[in-house]
């Protein structure tokens, strides 16, 4: 038997080049990312007091929008979702926490839609979203 295989390639070419792939997949030590938004305590946030005016102005708007969108649609869902997590918000402000922290304490309520449903019911890119949304909204 010779040392080629079937379609002409020496076997221990086919080898060497099985054993450099592998050696290049896992000899990386580092890995790099990139950093897409700032960390939180980075941010010029608003002020606590003009957070929550601003959320609680924007949930008065949002109020005024649900009569006129039909229920169980992605839209009106969506509306619930931003009531539930700018309220939240504004709940856990008043509880004492930043607003850099109360965005994250709150994204169980947008996601639950102010926990009338499951956990689950909420894509975590539409979590994502809101949450991106409403740091831009609570930073100067």
């Amino acid at each position: 038997m010779n040392s080629y295989n079937r379609r002409g390639v020496p076997a221990g070419m086919l080898l060497s080049a099985i054993f450099l792939l592998g050696f290049l997949c896992f000899s990386s030590i580092k890995g790099y990312a990139q950093t897409l938004q700032p960390p939180p305590s980075a941010l010029n946030w608003k002020s606590s007091e003009d957070a929550a005016n601003l959320l609680l102005a924007q949930v008065t708007v949002l109020n005024q929008q649900l009569p006129g969108i039909s229920e169980g649609t992605p839209l009106h869902d969506n509306t619930l979702r931003r009531v539930a997590y700018f309220k939240a918000i504004v709940m856990e402000i008043s509880k004492g926490a930043t607003v850099a922290q109360a965005l994250e304490l709150s994204i169980p309520a947008a996601a639950t839609l102010g926990f009338e449903k499951e956990a689950s019911y909420t894509p975590k890119i539409l979590l994502k979203a809101l949450h991106t949304e409403t740091r831009v909204m609570l930073t100067n």
